[in-house]
Order: structure tokens, then C-alpha cells, then sequence
């Protein structure tokens, strides 16, 4: 014969009442045949002797089953205690730092009552950050116009970042930034960027007709295409009675009054590096038409 729940005054600890038949020697045996499992923790007694294989009845009391969800994982756990502070105590589960349990650990313990805990940890973790490097941009007459070219190299800086992580229940919910810490400073770019004239790259005087390029801002390849213009690139074209006379072919009365206000008064007609900065100084000062057509060669 199977019975069941027969009891139920401690809502807690139910009793159920079965009986297990003949032919069968163990309460195991028995409680299969009957499919009727007994916990480890419930409370149970047979008469007669199993061993005697005359059919037994078998009392059960049970133990209150308490579902527990602890970090979002869930386990049954059956107990004879009567608080949830009491059940926690039994199986080792402890609260730390900012954990939370729901409801409170006072409660009494009811059939059917769920507990959640939350576990909350707040962890300290360095990482390791780059730091950009600033670009400092200047400007040069030594780089042509339009050009730039990078003088220094920026190199990333490397920093030593704590941050705060706040984790519920295994999951990361708050990264906090505590301190930081410069292991290692960001070198800056350098970049410079080109004011300068268009440099002659080849030709008679190239070096003296670059410096008076840099110096006046003037477009060296078109200073050296007047030069070869005016005289093939030789200094003393026109010696000695020729009107016009030198690399740019000056009038001596003309010479006189431009090479002074350029700061070479005096200096020979036929002086190289005078013919080339007072021309360049003549040709950023209104004087461009003397030498037509000057516009031809300011294009190259």
C-alpha cells in the first residue's frame, strides 16, 4: 500500500507515511520500488526491518527544502534550522565587504521562500595606458614654401592608470579611475613648415644665390634663370665698356644708387655675391621691371 503527506502540522517538516512491500531487503530497494526519494538531511525510520523481507512502513519527515540563488547561481539546500542566518551558518556561506541578501538574514525560514544573495566586490586593478604625444609645428625659410619636413619624431608617453572596478555578481558595473602615474613622458613632433623660397638646385653661384633667396623670400630658380639670362652666369660680362656690365647687367649710375640702399655700396660692378643680393634686393623692392621679362623666370 503507498500513503503520502499525512501530516502537516509543522508546515516545515512534513510527514508522509509509505509502505514498501514484501520482497524487498533495503529501505533503498523499497523507496525506488515506491519512486520516493529520502535526502540525506530528512529524518526517516521503517517497521519491520527491511531485512526481513516481509513489506515495511516507512515514516519520513522532511527537511525544509530552501532554494538559495548566491551570484546568480542556484542550489537547493535542506535544512531543520529556522533562520536564514542560521541556514547560512550551517553551510559556510558568508557575507563580505558590500554583499546583500534578500530578504534579511532575520527572516524565518517558510516553504517556498527563495533567497537571493548579491555579491558585490570592489577590486583595485593598474593598467597600463599610452599618452599622445603633442605636435609642435614651426615654420622655416630653410624648407620651401608648401613643404614640411618632420625635425623630430613623436614618440607616445606611457602612464600607470588605477582604476576602481566595481563588480556585481561577477559582472563589471563601474570602472572608476583612482590615479595615474607617468611612467614614461611623450617626446613632442616636431613638424617644420616650409616658408621658404624655391632654392635654385644647380648652376653658376647656387650656394650665394640660395642665401640671397633665403634672406629676401625671392624664388632662387628664378633668380638663377635672370642670371643666365642676362649674362650666362659670368661675373664680369660687359668689362670693361659695355653699358651694361656683371651678372645682372647693370648701368654703373643705376649700380651705384640700388647696390647702396642693399648694403654693398661701393662694391665692384663685377662683384658676384653684389650683383646677386642687390638684385634680389632690387627685385623685392619695385624694381622688377628693369629686367624684363623678369615675370618668365619668377614662374620657374
Amino acid at each position: 500500500m503507498v500513503s503520502g503527506v499525512v501530516d502537516v502540522s509543522d508546515p516545515n517538516h512534513p510527514k508522509e507515511v509509505y509502505f514498501g512491500g514484501p520482497n524487498f531487503f533495503t529501505l533503498q530497494e523499497m523507496t525506488k520500488d515506491l519512486n520516493v526519494d529520502i535526502y540525506p538531511e530528512d529524518k526517516s525510520s521503517t517497521f519491520p526491518d527491511p531485512s526481513l523481507g516481509i513489506g515495511s512502513r516507512i515514516d519520513i519527515q522532511r527537511a525544509l527544502p530552501v532554494e538559495i540563488t548566491d551570484a546568480k547561481i542556484t542550489k537547493i539546500y535542506r535544512t531543520w534550522q529556522k533562520t536564514i542566518d542560521e541556514l547560512f551558518k550551517e553551510n559556510n556561506i558568508e557575507l563580505l565587504g558590500q554583499d546583500s541578501v534578500d530578504p534579511l538574514v532575520s527572516t524565518s525560514l517558510r516553504p517556498d521562500i527563495k533567497i537571493k544573495i548579491t555579491r558585490v566586490a570592489e577590486v583595485e586593478v593598474t593598467e597600463k595606458e599610452s599618452i599622445n604625444y603633442s605636435v609642435v609645428k614651426r615654420t622655416s625659410v630653410d624648407v620651401e614654401k608648401g613643404q614640411t619636413e618632420i625635425d623630430t619624431k613623436g614618440v607616445k608617453g606611457e602612464k600607470d592608470v588605477i582604476y576602481v572596478i566595481r563588480r556585481v555578481d561577477g559582472v563589471e558595473v563601474a570602472k572608476t579611475k583612482k590615479s595615474e602615474t607617468v611612467v614614461k613622458k611623450p617626446i613632442s613632433e616636431v613638424v617644420i613648415i616650409g616658408i621658404g623660397p624655391k632654392y635654385a638646385k644647380s648652376g653658376p653661384y647656387k650656394d650665394t644665390i640660395n642665401s640671397a633667396a633665403r634672406n629676401y623670400l625671392i624664388n632662387g630658380t628664378a633668380l638663377m634663370c635672370l642670371m643666365l639670362r642676362e649674362s650666362g652666369g659670368t661675373a664680369d660680362t660687359g668689362y670693361p665698356d659695355a653699358m651694361y656690365k656683371g651678372l645682372f647687367q647693370y648701368e654703373e649710375g643705376f649700380w651705384a644708387d640700388i647696390s647702396a640702399k642693399a648694403g654693398y655700396g661701393g662694391s665692384s660692378i663685377y662683384n658676384a655675391q653684389a650683383q646677386i643680393f642687390t638684385t634680389a634686393y632690387a627685385l623685392t623692392h619695385g624694381y622688377g621691371g628693369r629686367w624684363p621679362p623678369w615675370g618668365g623666370c619668377a614662374n620657374k
